[in-house]
């Protein structure tokens, strides 16, 4: 061959090759387009800690009246003072919001373990008027402080009399009465409310000092970016990462559980000719195609395990990964399929395994766990996987086709939790 005609053959091969890349991330790109199964950046490990929408987060105040040496106030405001250590012996009365909320029910039943661990009350007398969550109130402080003896008092009904009662129940050393009334209005001006104007009215009367119970709100607002819900659970501050995902996760299901079941078996029941039915993204329902791990398991009569597929660290959608695998499924599976488990997975958790320990010493109840070694993989999700040793190496290494000679330290071993989407044909 002539130089010249090689030179020429090498360069347009090059050039061919090149075009031949562009044009399959084109139709890739184009693909993804069409059927619009593009991830969305936020993972679905981490549902709820990333804000959906934007909320308006209205503070859940709470002022606490204890007693001692005050000079008379005249409002609401200038009770205000913010101590950082404050004295919540000798407590006396407390105004709560009216209305109970799942916040407000949190930040009351912070304030109520607060005012219990240092105060011994056995009588708690309830104020409201007709409105409000009076049932749920008297419920909250009976189960808080643990006593029956909590009766209410209705301000619109002979308000002279009740004023009476009440200023001899705070003579009570042992006695503790809540105002249910809204702090949020007006709190930095004299107030219109009756029940408000009630408590000032006692502070003044018995020279009550005041703590204003909302730095857990000013510390809720800055917390709601990270994780509003992790802030309330005291437990959750020392929980692992793979259990705050799993948690996560059970809220993902919670949401969107039904849909991604929905796309399953629509896609899993189509002829095995057709192409996948896929979700239009929407603003509704975008939250579908955030990144996540999946797993499905297929049985047949009798529980017997036909066929499963996984789709791991593919940085794939979870309604796509769940689409792409009921397809497989449907291409792939002759027989009937009585019940599917499709699983979402945590991240991966690499363990430092020592070399002699025994590999099910490594996991918890809850954890799946997942190897690899060189290119080969295998996983098995929590219930399928055998507690003795032997038997979890035996299916491991057969699944994953591990040579019998292969050393712990050139395999690479991983835990997960799960949560599940089960569907019963």
């Amino acid at each position: 061959m002539m130089p010249k005609t090689k030179r020429f053959l090498i360069k347009w091969s090059e050039r061919l090759f090149w075009l031949l890349i562009l044009f399959f991330c084109v139709w890739l790109n184009v693909h993804r387009f069409n059927h619009n199964t593009y991830a969305n950046y936020e993972k679905a490990v981490d549902y709820g800690r990333v804000r959906e929408e934007k909320e308006v987060i209205n503070p859940v105040i709470a002022a606490v009246f204890y007693a001692g040496k005050q000079e008379v106030k005249t409002s609401v405001a200038s009770y205000m003072n913010h101590l950082d250590n404050y004295n919540t012996r000798n407590v006396k009365m407390a105004v709560v919001p009216e209305f109970i909320t799942p916040e407000s029910q949190k930040v009351l039943e912070k304030l109520y373990r607060e005012i219990k661990k240092h105060n011994k009350i056995n009588y708690i007398v309830l104020v409201h008027h007709r409105s409000g969550d009076i049932a749920a109130h008297e419920n909250l402080l009976r189960q808080n402080f643990q006593t029956d003896e909590v009766e209410l008092s209705d301000m619109s009904e002979n308000a002279a009399q009740t004023e009476k009662n009440i200023e001899a129940f705070l003579q009570d050393p042992e006695s503790f009465v809540v105002f249910a009334a809204d702090l949020q209005k007006d709190i930095k001006t004299p107030t219109q409310n009756v029940l408000i104007n009630e408590a000032i009215y006692f502070a003044q009367k018995n020279h009550y000092k005041i703590h204003i119970f909302d730095e857990v709100d000013t510390q809720l607002a800055k917390a709601w970016e990270e994780d509003y819900a992790a802030w309330f659970d005291d437990e959750r501050k020392e929980e692992s990462r793979l259990v705050q995902q799993k948690n996560n996760l059970e809220t993902y299901i919670d949401h969107y559980g039904d849909e991604l079941r929905t796309y399953f078996v629509v896609n899993f029941n189509l002829p095995r000719e057709s192409e996948a039915l896929w979700p239009e993204k929407t603003a509704d329902n975008y939250r579908l195609f955030d990144r996540g791990y999946i797993y499905v398991r297929f049985f047949t009569e009798g529980h017997h395990e036909i066929f499963s597929r996984a789709k791991v660290g593919k940085n794939k959608g979870v309604v796509v990964g769940i689409i792409e695998i009921a397809r497989k499924a449907a291409k792939k599976i002759r027989q009937p399929v009585e019940s599917v488990k499709i699983y979402l997975l945590t991240d991966l958790e690499k363990i430092e395994k020592d070399e002699n320990a025994p590999l099910v010493n490594y996991f918890e109840r809850d954890d799946g766990i997942y190897v690899q070694y060189q290119k080969r993989i295998a996983l098995l999700a929590a219930d399928e996987r055998p507690e003795n040793e032997n038997d979890l190496r035996i299916m491991l290494w057969q699944r994953a086709q591990i040579p019998s000679d292969a050393a712990d330290k050139d395999i690479g071993f991983y835990r997960f939790k799960t949560v599940e989407i089960n569907y019963e044909n």
